[in-house]
């Protein structure tokens, strides 16, 4: 797919890679600010989210998840690689915010100084095929290929 071409069908391996380029920047991002990416994935469906592995400054691991409706949420994570939902708090910055501002929030996580809401926003829906959302991820695509 280029910025040039059609976006590609729901559902199809393209579409559900879609997240992959935006999330990719957001862990080069952290690690160009100091932040230790421990691993990241794309989770193709219903919602389409990726999440973020990074490590604190105690040593502990947090998990930093990305979905199509509620932007970016965070939690703890516990010895079997689970977060407990009660746990979860969801950042602020909108549904896709640039990876400059993602990474600025996570560090911010880090040090204390952003906790997040356990309300979880809701700026879209997964059905909500053609919105123009799909056009905002190809373009992280469009970026990391251009």
């Amino acid at each position: 797919m280029t910025d040039n071409g059609p976006l590609p069908t729901p559902y199809s391996p393209e579409w559900v890679r879609l997240p992959e380029p935006y999330v990719d920047t957001v862990a080069l991002h952290l690690e160009a600010i100091g932040v230790a990416v421990i691993d990241h994935w794309n989770d193709p469906m219903d919602p389409r989210d990726a999440t973020v592995i990074v490590r604190e400054p105690d040593g502990g691991r947090l998990r930093f998840v990305w979905d199509e409706e509620s932007g970016w949420r965070y939690g703890p994570m516990d010895s079997d690689g689970w977060t407990a939902l009660e746990a979860t708090r969801y950042l602020p910055g909108g549904l896709l915010p640039s990876p400059q501002e993602a990474a600025a929030t996570v560090r911010g996580v880090l040090a204390g100084t952003c906790t997040g809401t356990a309300d979880r926003p809701r700026y879209r829906s997964f059905h909500d095929y053609r919105d123009g959302f799909d056009a905002r991820l190809a373009a992280y695509s469009a970026a990391r290929v251009g």
